[in-house]
């Protein structure tokens, strides 16, 4: 699937967007699959106090000791387990086991993370201090629909903790600027009928080239809100992000 770059008309500014709800039936797009990756759900509580299931699923490449790189995925909707499953098995199980990937997903709301984010990855990586090994030169966020809002507000959080984002559906609806993105390679897939959509990935991506960042844009032809996307071209994305 090859990126397209939306075309941005002279003059866009940032619209603030102040609510976005949707009704969103999520499909299982991959056939079902077997292989022997290692997951566990992990219920852990937050410093705020929110209660949070983290799934984590370590392909059959890691050993204790290793370095592997890590996919933070965000779920869409109301970001419980249910969507965790969903947006996992859309994307990312089948092709992390395979190339050797950390995947962790917490069951969050991502627009929650407006406020919320610090909490949240505190807890996350944490925990994951405690209890693995990872590269920490090789992390990327990921997030699809509400996740993919929520990736945003993490990465201005820490944006030094990821390599890349990677939002499918997504787009900064919040307050203030993007400048500490600066640098940071960011897809930004959407559904070519999603219009509403298609508007946030635009004023987005005008305020991340405004801050330097490195966003590319894939509208997906005749697609909707969900949409298929072929893992190897998430994940040849993300690996291109690396340093060498």
């Amino acid at each position: 699937m090859k990126p397209t770059t939306l075309d941005v008309a002279p003059g866009i500014t940032r619209r603030t967007v102040v609510s976005l709800t949707f009704f969103m039936v999520l499909a299982v797009f991959l056939p079902a699959v077997s292989f022997a990756a290692e997951r566990q759900n992990v219920t852990l509580t937050t410093s705020g106090g929110t209660r949070l299931t983290l799934s984590v699923v370590t392909s059959t490449l890691y050993r204790p000791g290793s370095k592997l790189p890590v996919i933070l995925a965000l779920p869409p909707g109301a970001g419980d387990l249910a969507m965790v499953n969903a947006f996992l098995a859309n994307y990312w199980l089948e092709e992390a086991d395979r190339r050797g990937y950390i995947i962790v997903s917490p069951t969050v709301m991502g627009r929650s993370l407006e406020t919320a984010a610090q909490d949240v990855l505190d807890t996350v990586f944490g925990w994951m201090n405690e209890n693995m090994t990872y590269d920490e030169e090789r992390i990327v966020i990921a997030g699809q629909s509400n996740g993919g809002l929520g990736a945003f507000h993490a990465a201005r959080v820490e944006p030094d903790r990821f390599t890349g984002m990677i939002v499918m559906p997504g787009g900064f609806g919040g307050q203030g600027s993007l400048d500490m993105l600066s640098g940071m390679p960011i897809l930004m897939a959407v559904g070519e009928r999603d219009t509403g959509w298609v508007e946030l990935t635009r004023n987005t991506r005008d305020l991340l080239v405004l801050a330097g960042a490195e966003p590319v844009v894939d509208v997906v032809p005749g697609a909707g809100h969900v949409f298929p996307y072929d893992p190897e071209d998430l994940f040849d994305w993300i690996e291109a992000t690396f340093p060498d």
